[in-house]
């Protein structure tokens, strides 16, 4: 592996935004390699498909990611992967101190090195210059940003936090499991909660970062106009020209990805039309609205969501919601 650095497009913000799509549509540009959830490779490498469709200990990419990284024969998930496991909220004050990356390094050990060494290996085995990595989480993007050998920019996609609270309620088969299951549901204030949290919290660190290390993005406008919001984002990750296959204005042609977790669209391929998916607007009850507009309205007033949105009709000019 070289010792250059290695650019890493993070994408931030609330889970149910629409993150693991996003990522999706940016592994389909050249020098682009999207690897999903890194940060939860610990606990879904023997649960979980590649986005190529194997099962991850059996991918042939991933198993010679391991290689260059200089991991033992057999893939496990506590070498390379072990970082997410105690990346938690808790920790962000003593990174804070003078000398964060001295704390940094101390608190995590081991597990801080082999992280690097896991985002160089995949990029020396894929050949990509950036890698997309939609694990969302704030204390694991900012222990990335603290390692001298990673160049982080950072995509904070926000998505009205109604359709987000919606979204965690429906039951949603999860395709990438190896045994088949279902995604993981959570109630309206704790999805509201979660999702204040992690946009007040992306702003707070890396809102200041400047143009070229951090983009806030909403949902709404991607589906809206997306040759234009991905075209801003590879502006930001690289310096090179860089396009996405699209086949028309609304549509992707999606090739597979090797990446790791996140919602099963990342296992999607072929033809991907980006539509407005505003069923939230006609079946979430008056009080799970009532609720989450009361847990999140100042954020929600921040983003532009309280501006007499029609309801039941196209949520913005342009975009028909799903049928």
């Amino acid at each position: 592996m070289s010792g250059a650095r290695v650019t890493v497009l993070y994408i931030a913000g609330a889970a149910r935004s629409a993150t693991t799509i996003l990522g999706h549509l940016l592994g389909q540009a050249p020098g682009f390699c999207f690897v999903g959830e890194a940060m939860y490779g610990w606990r879904s490498l023997h649960v979980r498909r590649c986005g190529c469709g194997v099962a991850l200990p059996d991918c042939a990419f991933w198993k010679a990611v391991h290689r260059e990284a200089g991991g033992t024969v057999e893939l496990t998930a506590p070498e390379f992967f072990g970082l997410g496991q105690v990346a938690r909220w808790r920790h962000l004050s003593l990174t804070l101190l003078p000398g964060r990356r001295r704390w940094s390094e101390r608190l995590y050990g081991e597990r801080w090195r082999r992280c690097e060494r896991l985002y160089a290996a995949v990029a020396a085995v894929s050949g990509a210059e950036v890698i997309v990595d939609c694990s969302k989480a704030l204390p694991y993007a900012y222990m990335l940003s603290l390692m001298p050998s990673l160049d982080l920019r950072v995509v904070h996609l926000v998505r009205d936090a109604r359709a987000v609270a919606y979204s965690w309620k429906r039951l949603k088969p999860a395709p990438d499991r190896v045994a088949g299951e279902y995604m993981g549901q959570r109630g309206r204030a704790k999805a509201a909660v979660l999702w204040a949290v992690s946009n007040l919290g992306t702003e707070l660190f890396f809102g200041n970062a400047g143009p070229e290390r951090y983009l806030r993005l909403r949902y709404e406008d991607l589906v809206a106009a997306p040759r234009e919001s991905l075209d801003r984002i590879l502006r930001m990750a690289t310096a090179r020209p860089a396009a996405i296959p699209f086949a028309d204005e609304h549509t992707v042609v999606v090739e597979p990805t090797h990446s790791i977790a996140g919602n099963p669209d990342r296992m999607r391929s072929g033809p991907v039309e980006l539509r407005y998916d505003g069923e939230w607007m006609t079946r979430q009850s008056r009080s799970d609205r009532r609720v989450v507009t009361a847990l999140t309205w100042p954020l929600l007033a921040r983003y532009g969501y309280l501006g007499g949105r029609p309801r039941g009709g196209a949520a913005f000019p342009g975009v028909a919601p799903r049928p």
